[in-house]
């Protein structure tokens, strides 16, 4: 076991915040708290019903809960979990919690294919095609009123900017797409001005949006 020290299931949020709250430093765990505040307004906007904003609070809660593991204890997950990563993803180490933060919490903390997948894709991005659990876990990440970064308070203010003249839930995911495509023509902007090396994936899910 890497974290469930309690044996605590993934709708228990108190218990999950506890034990993030114990992985983590404070700056980070008040990103995590604010990432799950921003995940029950996007439910909210987005009509999701509660079983799957439980679903979301979850996955917004576990999403880096693996992120302050150093080098070998990745590497250790991604063994125990079989966890293959491509060339590009050793290039891109930052990349890794996404995948280990996902199987600690189905692994661990019950979590199903929902939770999975919104925490493995919450860092490189989404497919347009993809639930929009993921899209919005990415989104509450970038967006969390916490952040402060120029540009999250780009990405937040057009989407709700957007959203002020969303009135049918068609305009709504419209805005959302369109966002998720504004929010990964930042980091692409980020990564070529820093001269980092970006992962394809980048690339492929932002070019999904692209009509």
């Amino acid at each position: 076991m890497f974290c469930n020290k309690n044996k605590l299931n993934w709708d228990d949020f108190d218990g999950l915040r506890e034990t993030v709250k114990s992985l983590v430093k404070e700056k980070r765990y008040v990103h995590t708290l604010g990432v799950e505040e921003e995940t029950i307004r996007l439910a909210e906007i987005f009509e999701c019903g509660g079983d799957l904003t439980k679903k979301l609070r979850s996955a917004a809660i576990l999403h880096d809960i693996t992120k302050e593991f150093d080098c070998n204890k990745q590497l250790e997950i991604c063994d125990k979990f079989k966890i293959k990563l491509s060339g590009d993803d050793l290039r891109v180490e930052k990349e890794w919690h996404a995948k280990t933060a996902a199987c600690i919490a189905k692994s661990e903390f019950g979590a199903d294919d929902v939770i999975f997948n919104a925490i493995y894709y919450h860092t490189v991005g989404a497919y347009k095609s993809y639930a929009l659990s993921a899209k919005l876990v990415y989104l509450a990440d970038y967006t969390e009123p916490y952040r402060t970064f120029q540009e999250c308070v780009d990405v937040r203010g057009y989407f709700y900017a957007g959203m002020e003249n969303a009135k049918s839930m068609e305009e709504k995911y419209n805005v959302l797409n369109e966002t998720m495509l504004f929010s990964m023509d930042k980091t692409l902007e980020i990564l070529i001005k820093e001269k980092y090396y970006i992962h394809k994936n980048t690339v492929k899910y932002r070019n999904s949006y692209i009509n």
